[in-house]
């Protein structure tokens, strides 16, 4: 949606251009906004709804494995790795491919009091595991949004760092998808959970994506909008348009490529 002013600045009371900069910003950021909030939302009642529940309770110890975690007990529940609170699953799992395979310390509630324990993650061809299996809670309502409030944080928590990746080289512009291959993802989803996980997913990617300090984006306009506070003056129309038009043909230019990626990779 475009604001009245805020391609081409016009005279008219309450036109874009002619409200205050902190209003503006508000304007441009309500976007992305919310299209973050709806991804969460959408992701929350999803995950609360399916009840998965997998906590951080040991309910096995695989005996191929023990010997590495041999203070670790069944019914241990475990808090910290690390000094890192852990609450689900995934937790526990992103702490073991930080460790690299060295040596991890945890704190477990055992009998209902809180142990230090140390334990080393087994290697397998594809990284590392720790050799347990957890305990997945009853569905109940406590239960249900305990377990999606913080499966949720987590999954927004992802989609940032997915973006973080992309610029610190560790996600290539190949693996990225544009909107030919999201077409082909919806095609391909297998019911209403994974269309609904989906829709959470674009609209989140697409709502940081969009507040990301890049010209054309609203992210760009933001900068924009923070240099003219600083200077207490507008910026020249002409370097304004000249700033968003390089960035729109660049992004573009990357939408192309991507495009392309897609089609070669569908067909």
């Amino acid at each position: 949606m475009i604001c009245f002013g805020e391609v081409e600045k016009v005279e008219e009371d309450g036109a874009f251009n002619k409200a205050s900069v902190p209003k503006r910003i508000a304007i441009v950021l309500a976007g992305g906004i919310v299209n973050i909030i709806f991804g969460i939302i959408i992701y929350f009642i999803l995950s609360s709804c399916m009840g998965m529940n997998i906590s951080t309770t040991v309910a096995k110890i695989i005996p191929e494995y023990a010997n590495n975690i041999s203070s670790l007990q069944v019914g241990d529940t475990i808090k910290q790795i690390n000094g890192k609170t852990v609450r689900l699953k995934s937790d526990i799992d992103k702490q073991i491919r930080k460790s690299d395979g060295n040596r991890m310390d945890l704190i477990v509630e055992r009998n209902g009091k809180e142990e230090k324990i140390e334990v080393i993650p087994s290697k397998l061809e594809s990284g590392y595991i720790l050799g347990i299996m957890v305990e997945s809670k009853e569905k109940n309502l406590r239960n249900n949004l305990y377990y999606a409030f913080w499966d949720t944080i987590d999954f927004t928590w992802s989609i940032g760092e997915n973006i973080k990746m992309i610029f610190t080289g560790n996600i290539k512009i190949e693996q990225m998808t544009g909107p030919i291959g999201i077409s082909n993802m919806v095609i391909k989803t297998n019911g209403l959970y994974d269309f609904v996980y989906l829709l959470s997913v674009i609209s989140l990617s697409l709502g940081v994506t969009n507040l990301l300090p890049i010209p054309a984006l609203d992210g760009g306009r933001i900068v924009l909008l923070i240099i003219e506070a600083i200077r207490r003056k507008p910026l020249d129309e002409k370097t304004e348009l000249s700033i968003q038009s390089l960035g729109f043909t660049l992004l573009i230019l990357l939408s192309l490529y991507i495009s392309y990626k897609d089609i070669i990779r569908i067909f």
